[in-house]
């Protein structure tokens, strides 16, 4: 039988309170034969000690190269940033799995992914097919949900409750990011709320689950219309969290025409600042949580904040977020434990994990990445390895 190590290293990236594995998530892999090891403090921010992972048969070390160095699969949060760019010499030809998006990140990582001849996983593209054929980001689904309740609720934190009935929202992009916003909207009582929607199924199902007087939903190519600037002049709130599969960079919704359509003090929360920001003000502009910055003649009021579940509610999203990925990490371990080639076993039998694959064997296998980043001389698609 073969052996599996699995290694949980602290966050560094800033403002990230998440960790990759909760203690319940380390008792699973240990109870399966997988051996644990767990960096010193690296949940303290989640609510975890490590007295908690020690009790769930992890070991905890002080040095993250212990770590990296002698873990088959590393599982994180968020990509590594450049500090950690020389753990990844001690992952050669192992395997990471983390949010990556690598087409909004520097060329410099997904290099070095490539040179380690790393087997990355990204959370963002592992996907499967709902009932209808519909593409479904299994472990995008939770932290999408929580940045849309949490980027509705900052919104609202701007005004006093007694006023909530007075608002108008807008929100572009309906999936995850959008409908919970629109369920933390009508939970505080805003007035009317409007939603614009790219995909006309989609735009259905919501119009029939939530359509009313007080909810609208419009198809996106509206907002440029008359309805959408009567929308847009009439918002309070702005909640953009539009969404493109595949890895890819954000869509840019509002320009300079669209916010001159806006009222004054309008509040604008950019959802998809960590795919590279969806309005012309925000792109490369983020924000702390809890701060704006104020632009225009109409002093709109922006907030763009990355990474707002691991940010603003780390202990809630560390336990959604490992009860999502750990199905994954469970099998790859298995996998591991029967064979030295456990991630390439893992990769071939799994298609909707096959779907997160960035990298492998010094080959970069996401063709949009490849292409973003001018290399597709270095591309090789899936079928090429898994045939």
């Amino acid at each position: 039988m073969s052996a599996c190590v699995v290694g949980v290293p602290k966050e560094l990236k800033f403002q990230e309170g998440r960790v990759g594995l909760t203690p319940a998530g380390v008792r699973a892999l240990t109870t399966l034969g997988a051996k644990v090891i767990v960096e010193q403090n690296a949940g303290v921010l989640s609510g975890f000690s490590d007295s908690a992972y020690g009790a769930a048969g992890a070991e905890v070390v002080e040095i993250p190269q212990v770590v990296w160095g002698n873990s088959d699969i590393v599982v994180k949060v968020k990509e590594p940033i450049a500090s950690e760019y020389q753990h990844l010499l001690l992952l050669k030809n192992k395997t990471l799995f983390t949010y990556l998006h690598l087409a909004g990140g520097p060329i410099e990582l997904t290099r070095a992914l490539m040179s380690n001849e790393i087997t990355a996983i990204a959370y963002e593209t592992v996907s499967t097919l709902d009932e209808v054929g519909r593409p479904v980001f299994p472990l995008l689904v939770p932290m999408s949900k929580i940045a849309g309740t949490q980027a509705m609720r900052g919104a609202l934190a701007r005004f006093e409750p007694e006023y909530f009935s007075d608002l108008n929202a807008v929100i572009i992009g309906g999936g995850n990011v959008g409908e919970a916003a629109l369920q933390r909207a009508l939970g505080s009582n805003v007035r009317f709320i409007s939603v614009f929607e790219s995909w006309h199924q989609r735009e259905c199902e919501l119009r029939e689950k939530y359509g009313s007087d007080k909810v609208k939903i419009f198809s996106f190519s509206l907002l440029n219309e008359d309805i959408g600037r009567k929308c847009l002049k009439m918002a309070d709130i702005v909640i953009c969290g539009p969404f493109l599969p595949g890895g890819k960079e954000a869509p840019i919704v509002l320009t300079g025409k669209h916010f001159g359509k806006l009222k004054k003090g309008c509040y604008i929360s950019d959802v998809s600042i960590d795919q590279g920001g969806s309005t012309s003000w925000t792109k490369g502009h983020s924000t702390k949580p809890g701060e704006t910055f104020t632009r225009g003649a109409r002093n709109l009021v922006f907030s763009a904040v990355p990474n707002i579940p691991g940010s603003t509610v780390p202990i809630e999203a560390t336990k959604a977020l490992t009860e999502a990925t750990l199905p994954y990490l469970l099998d790859m371990a298995s996998e591991y434990l029967r064979s030295t080639a456990g991630d390439y076993r893992a990769l071939r039998e799994d298609g909707a994990l096959r779907k997160g694959l960035q990298t492998y064997r010094g080959w970069i296998t996401n063709e949009y990445v490849a292409s973003h980043h001018g290399i597709m001389s270095e591309y090789k698609p899936l079928d090429y390895f898994f045939s």
